[in-house]
Formats: C-alpha cells, structure tokens, sequence
C-alpha cells in the first residue's frame, strides 16, 4: 500500500491537482506566477513530485489582500497545486472518521441537503438550538487541530506539510508575519480541516441522539424536550471550551421553534420553509449597487433569476407557497430597485 506522502506525489493526483489549477486560475491576469507554472510544467512535475516525496517541499510566502469584508491570503500558483493534492488524498483518508452529519463535505448533501433535513425535522421537535463559531477559521489552536490530525495520519512528510500549510508567514506590504493560529481563507485544504476541528462536536452529537446538523460552523440542534436541549447545550459548551472557541452572540438562538429561526439563510417555522430576512437584505443591497452602478433592466433581472435560482435550487416544493414564484419582487427602473 502506497504511503500518503506517496499518493500526493503520486501522477493521478497530481494532474488532477493542475487541471483544477488551470481551471481554477483561468482568468487570472497574464503577469500571475499560473502562467509560468503552466508554461513549463512538463519541467516541473516531475521536480515537484521528488522534492514532494523527499520531504523537502517548503511552503513560499503569502500574500496578503484585503477585501471589503475580509483578509484573504493568497498562495503562490505551485503551493495552491500541492495544496490541492493533499486535499484530494486526505479528503478520501479522512472521509471515513468525518460525520456525516457535516453536510459541506463533498458527498454528504451539501447546505441544500442540511436545508431540507432541518425543514423536514420542524413538526417531532419543540426547541432549537442554532449557532456557529465566533470567527471560526482565524480561531482555530494549531496544536489542537495537528493532535487531532496525528489520531488519524502518521505519515511524518505529510505531518511535516500540514505544519507548513498552518505555520504560515504572510507579506503584508513589504512587512512578514508569522501566523500562529488560524486557516488560511481561499485554501483548498481549509474545508477539510475545518470539518475536522469540530469532529469532537461531531461525535458528542451522536452520543447525545438529538438531531444535528452541521455546515462547516453553523450547526442546528433540534430537541423534543427541553430537559433534552439543555443537554445538547452543555455538550457543546464544553466541547467549545475544549476547543478554545467562542459561540457567535448575534448569531445563536435558543428557544422554541414555534417563534421561527434563521438557518443557513433559510427561515424554518411550524408554517413551513421560507427565506431569511438577511438573504433578502444582502440581494436587495447587491441590485442597489448595480442600479447605482448604471446596469441597465436586463442585468439586474439576469441577476435576480440567478438569485432565485439559487435560493430555490432544490427546495421547490418545500419554500412557502407565498414565495414559489419570481415575482414577488416588484422592480422599478425609474426610481428605486424596490418598492
């Protein structure tokens, strides 16, 4: 049987980690590092494969961009494409210990599938228990997360690249700073160990028999009785606890589900499925720009169908019968995206 360090290295996971490369960066300006990667990979591969398997692959640099909302480190086109084959061959090793109940990883129904779970699960259950990390991915301790990953890989070269892919210097113009906690945001492999922190809360779930659904931070807790939610709720504070991570406070809800909560941007109640009121919001702020911006009336509605696309995308049949339908947004060109 081939080691892990072996099939990361291996011809089948390597190309593939390129053909998502290629795809991935397909439009990225012709001065980005993609183009040298590709130019030359016939080169390359095969030196890429050996540093690989001897263990003498080191990380490069990130930089760091700062976006509207967010800080978003971005990885040399190389490290990105060994990033990505590491992702492909743990995805597959870990996959067995991972929760099904994790509904982002690939496979497992995604946030469509934790959607419909939680709608069909309203009516049987009286509380709800719905919260996410504070900060999830700049919260996460190294050492926790390395000593969870040592349960499952002994692969030292591996080990040695995740430690690489963790302890993380960034320039920041001009400026290199070394990262001591957190993942790295638009990183392939940032999914998989994000599911994997929370496995001890995976786990507790599933001891505990209440329903439990999760997606990525966001999880849903859903209880026939009250004696039964205080239990959920004490697990997952000292699982939090174990973890060094905090509950979000704008974001939990505890109580009963006859006064409705928000999901995943889904509202759920005992009348049924509908859209949450921030969903509508964020859409409602996405055609004010584009009206502000001069897009004319066939761009903001390709850009509204696409949206309804998406919120509706398997779920017709489930969303309130007063939404199954496009037009209930009423547009005017003339004075205002909404009236």
């Amino acid at each position: 049987m081939n080691s892990l360090i072996e099939k990361i290295a291996s011809d089948e996971v390597i190309d593939a980690a390129y053909q998502w490369l290629c795809e991935k960066r397909k439009h990225y300006h012709f001065n980005s590092d993609v183009w040298q990667v590709r130019r030359w990979w016939q080169e390359k591969k095969q030196q890429l494969q050996e540093l690989i398997r001897s263990g003498r692959y080191q990380f490069r640099e990130l930089r760091l961009f700062r976006g509207e909302d967010e800080l978003i480190e971005w990885w040399s086109s190389q490290d990105a494409l060994v990033l990505k084959a590491m992702t492909i061959v743990l995805t597959e090793h870990l996959q067995p210990i991972l929760s099904p109940r994790c509904f982002h990883l690939a496979g497992n129904g995604g946030l469509k599938g934790a959607v419909r779970e939680v709608a069909a699960k309203i009516k049987g259950n009286t509380f709800v228990f719905r919260t996410d990390v504070k900060g999830y991915y700049a919260s996460i301790n190294h050492s926790i997360l390395m000593e969870q990953v040592g349960k499952y890989v002994h692969d030292e070269s591996v080990l040695c690249l995740l430690w690489g892919y963790l302890r993380r210097y960034v320039s920041d113009g001009g400026e290199f700073v070394d990262i001591t906690q957190g993942l790295s945001l638009g990183c392939p492999l940032s999914p998989l160990m994000g599911a994997l922190y929370l496995k001890p809360l995976d786990d507790r779930m599933a001891e505990l028999g209440c329903f439990y659904v999760r997606y990525m931070d966001d999880w849903a807790i859903l209880a026939p009785t009250r004696w039964k939610l205080r239990k959920a709720i004490k697990a997952v504070n000292e699982v939090m606890n174990e973890l060094l991570v905090l509950k979000h406070p704008d974001k939990t809800f505890i109580g009963r589900i006859a006064r409705g909560f928000d999901f995943l941007g889904y509202w759920f109640s005992p009348a049924g499925l509908g859209i949450a009121r921030k969903t509508v919001e964020r859409m409602v702020e996405k055609v004010s720009l584009l009206y502000e911006r001069g897009a004319d009336e066939i761009r903001i509605e390709a850009y509204l169908k696409r949206w309804w696309g998406w919120v509706s995308g398997g779920l017709l049949g489930r969303l309130l019968e007063s939404m199954n339908s496009f037009d209930f947004f009423y547009y005017k060109p003339s004075s205002a995206p909404f009236s």
